[in-house]
């Protein structure tokens, strides 16, 4: 469990690198991202749970600082290694996102 939390920190500062620093990787990534939110919260419960989510009664969730929240969330996920952190957390469901081959 320790060595899961301890992966999913480095994704986290990895996406805060990549949106700081590597804004052309991140356009390249989005360019190649398809899909849609589909507001399951899992991306907000890496490490930890963020105090800005919101769980609805209908199983989904959302931001309470939708339009204000840091870049890395903004545009999770940036590539597959996001994707694979999500899944790390036991998702019963896909993310509704994936990535077209380069």
């Amino acid at each position: 469990k320790v060595k899961a939390k301890m992966a999913q920190g480095m994704g986290k500062l990895r996406r805060f690198a990549l949106t700081t620093v590597n804004e052309d990787y991140v356009a390249r990534m989005r360019r190649r991202r398809q899909g849609d939110c589909q507001r399951c919260g899992l991306c907000c419960k890496l490490v930890f749970e963020c105090p800005f989510l919101k769980n609805l009664a209908d199983g989904t969730s959302r931001c309470r600082i939708h339009g204000r929240k840091p870049d890395n969330c903004t545009f999770f996920p940036i590539d597959e290694r996001d994707l694979r952190d999500r899944d790390s957390l036991g998702a019963a469901t896909p993310c509704g996102y994936s990535f077209r081959k380069a």
